[in-house]
């Protein structure tokens, strides 16, 4: 669905001062949306997915692992999968607010993509180079998008998101290095004329909710502070944007539709977009890619 037609759509819970916000700056900051009894009950199975970690001991396709990480001192980058063992996630994904806030910023039609758990674990969790979604992801016209559910408090020492305003008008830059070998990054000499001056950071409570489109410029440094800085990453897309890769996390669930129908027609864009490596074979974080630039 085109930017104009979804505009004028009747919305469910944003107003359209700020779905106009997240169309001219590329993001949306939402401050405690999410109840502290609803984060309890996300907790608990974090919890659970933090003690059984005590018995892994390399990375695969679901648990990604932060260096130092062993039974006495888990360390964790991002585990996958989640809405396909615990339902209270799936419940998240499929038929929440963040489904409401979907639908009001690509249109009636919701297509779900993954949902991730990254931790930025306390002192030292793992940086995220700059970089845009949609290259990981291409899909035959850009209207998807990433929401971040903080699930504690997120203060400027804990290496929070940042983002560059109105970053999705420009470019989709390449995620290679100049010999072709898949970074997951922005070139350097690419982000001097990005805007990364006028980054902001996505700090608050938990329970914030913070979505940004695939095409915008972000990033996060280190948290070197105390304390971690779990998130819950969700992605949607609009349903007549059609995927032209594998999914790197081909969930049970990938590809659902959250709100409305199976649209009957495909919407295209006419896009230069770099192409990823293909995922079919296996992915494991965006933070195993970069750190291997």
């Amino acid at each position: 669905m085109r930017y104009q037609d979804v505009i004028k759509q009747s919305s469910v819970y944003l107003n359209q001062s700020q779905r106009e916000f997240y169309y001219d700056q590329g993001y949306l900051v939402l401050p405690s949306l999410i109840s502290q009894s609803d984060l309890d009950d996300l907790r608990q199975p974090i919890a659970e997915i933090i003690e059984k970690s005590r018995k892994i001991t390399q990375s695969s396709r679901q648990l990604d692992l932060e260096k130092g990480h062993c039974a006495e001192n888990p360390k964790l980058r991002r585990v996958a999968y989640i809405d396909d063992e615990y339902p209270v996630f799936w419940d998240l994904c499929a038929d929440s607010v963040i489904t409401d806030i979907a639908a009001d910023l690509v249109g009636s039609n919701v297509r779900f993509r993954e949902l991730m758990l990254n931790f930025k674990w306390a002192d030292g969790g793992s940086e995220v180079k700059w970089h845009q979604d949609f290259v990981f992801y291409p899909h035959t016209h850009t209207a998807t998008m990433q929401f971040l559910l903080f699930l504690e408090d997120v203060e400027s020492d804990q290496g929070p998101l940042q983002i560059i305003p109105e970053s999705h008008k420009g470019p989709m830059y390449e995620h290679y290095d100049d010999q072709r070998k898949w970074t997951g990054a922005i070139k350097e000499r690419d982000m001097i004329n990005a805007g990364i001056n006028k980054a902001v950071e996505v700090t608050g409570p938990a329970g914030t909710v913070s979505v940004h489109h695939s095409c915008t410029i972000h990033g996060s440094s280190s948290n070197n502070s105390d304390r971690a800085r779990p998130a819950l990453v969700i992605t949607y897309a609009a349903a007549d944007a059609m995927p032209y890769t594998a999914a790197a996390y081909p969930g049970s669930r990938y590809g659902t539709i959250v709100r409305g129908t199976e649209p009957r027609f495909a919407h295209h864009e006419e896009l230069q977009v770099p192409m990823p490596p293909d995922w079919s074979a296996g992915y494991t974080s965006i933070y195993a890619h970069q750190e291997e630039d």
